[in-house]
């Protein structure tokens, strides 16, 4: 990224002495005489090369020299800076852009985008710190490679072009069946991917886990599209990806120790989130949720900073859970 205004000014006015169809080739000592006449300062020749290096790193700019000539010019035909026309905000957003994108690249879903992602991350990547990987400076979550989930793209096209497929699906304990099934939405969760679509069996949207696809093949079934499906209000009331087919949400009452409360609202658990009570001893905080599997679990991994107040039920299955857990180590 350019140190100051002054740079991205010189790196204009070398684009303009490029891109001039009159006066086409132009040496260095031209270039230089037009930056010292525009900026009314001077410049070395050997600021002006690094300048042309900086253009090439940050902009990708074909510049190169033409021995017969003796000037300069842009290899690829209408190719000029002025089509990168960003802020320093902006540019500093492409810069975490980037080293996001290169650690998705190489996953099954962009694979196809291969060549455009390489090119934002190795050519036109905007600012790049002298011997710092991106590693060591920005990491996510590894994201999910395509051996993970191999029908990734293929169900992503399936959506675009609204075709059925034909999906053999095993649940965990269960008998693999197979679906005529027309995919609506792919969602991703703790890096793991899922699928949301109308199954002829179910007569229903269901959503599949891809671990558990056992085959995908091409369906002569016409694409049933679920038009009242809406993504935000299907899983309005899921904790976590877990979504229940004509069940009631319920209210969920959870009172936290003062130590674990800044963390809960801060990261809330679940949009429905609602504080209802705080003091010096706790906090208590109101959930519109189902009650899943999820939803125990995350209420379990915080241990003695959290208590169930509401609803009973569910505090009568984390007590027994954790009465079950306690009889392990008896």
């Amino acid at each position: 990224m350019p140190k100051n205004k002054s740079a991205v000014l010189r790196y204009r006015i070398i684009d303009g002495c490029l891109t001039n169809s009159m006066h086409p080739y132009p040496t260095l000592e031209m270039i230089q005489k037009k930056i010292e006449s525009q900026l009314d300062k001077p410049i070395s020749i050997s600021m002006l090369n690094k300048d042309i290096a900086a253009m090439k790193d940050i902009y990708g700019a074909p510049i190169a020299y033409d021995k017969q000539r003796g000037g300069y010019y842009y290899s690829e035909k209408n190719f000029s800076i002025s089509e990168f026309p960003l802020t320093g905000e902006e540019i500093e957003a492409l810069d975490f852009s980037t080293a996001l994108l290169q650690q998705i690249r190489g996953t099954r879903l962009f694979q196809q985008f291969e060549n455009a992602i390489n090119k934002v991350i190795e050519g036109y990547r905007i600012s790049k710190i002298e011997g710092i990987a991106q590693r060591q400076i920005l990491q996510v979550e590894e994201p999910v490679r395509p051996q993970n989930s191999p029908y990734l793209e293929q169900l992503l096209q399936s959506i675009i072009h609204q075709q059925a497929l034909e999906v053999t699906y095993q649940g965990y304990g269960r008998e693999a069946k197979v679906h005529q099934f027309s995919a609506h939405l792919l969602k991703e969760y703790r890096n793991c991917w899922y699928v949301v679509g109308y199954s002829d069996r179910a007569k229903n949207l269901l959503m599949f886990a891809l671990d558990r696809i056992k085959s995908i093949a091409d369906s002569k079934s016409r694409y049933i599209k679920v038009d009242s499906f809406d993504p935000q209000e299907f899983f309005q009331y899921s904790f976590g990806i877990t979504q229940i087919h004509e069940a009631k949400p319920e209210k969920v009452v959870l009172q936290f120790t003062t130590y674990q409360a800044p963390f809960v609202l801060n990261q809330p658990l679940h949009h429905s989130q609602k504080l209802l009570k705080q003091n010096e001893a706790v906090v208590e905080i109101e959930y519109h949720v189902y009650i899943t599997t999820e939803l125990i679990m995350t209420i379990l991994s915080y241990g003695k900073q959290v208590k169930v107040l509401a609803p009973k039920t569910l505090k009568e299955q984390i007590r027994a859970t954790v009465q079950e857990m306690a009889a392990l180590y008896a």
